[in-house]
């Protein structure tokens, strides 16, 4: 390979690196919403490894992460319907402050609705059919 080559290549990487630093760095959003991801995957159980590419390491749960939707650099959608989850909702989900849309239908998902998920002031979509969920939907 030539000189020239590997000197655009080494300056492509560094932009490159340097840009995934500056997404990183723009909003504290990124590491709420990223730690709020991991903690929901937790009790969700994931025993069949569906989702293996959530990793708080990554610049930003949305610049890569499977099933995750995003904008203006916030998660704003969770599509984690038929992953094979046998475990429980965890209040993490509050921390996503610009969730609108949450859809966990069939999975296998048991206990109560839990009530903090009537603060979440911008879900719309809320989709937990086929699920051994009980209780009423929380108001609001």
């Amino acid at each position: 390979m030539s000189k020239a080559l590997l000197f655009q290549n080494f300056h492509l990487n560094l932009l490159m690196f340097l840009l995934l630093c500056s997404i990183g760095l723009s909003s504290n959003d990124y590491d709420v919403e990223g730690y709020a991801l991991i903690e929901l995957l937790r009790p969700l159980n994931d025993s069949n490894y569906r989702i293996t590419d959530w990793n708080i390491k990554f610049v930003s749960p949305c610049f890569n992460w499977s099933h995750v939707t995003c904008r203006n650099g916030n998660v704003i959608s969770l599509s984690l319907a038929s992953n094979g989850f046998s475990g429980t909702l965890s209040p993490s989900i509050t921390k996503l402050k610009f969730l609108v849309s949450l859809d966990l239908q069939n999975n296998n998902l048991s206990g109560a609705l839990p009530d903090y998920l009537s603060s979440m002031s911008n879900l719309q979509n809320l989709i937990l059919a086929n699920n051994s969920l009980n209780g009423h939907i929380p108001p609001n």
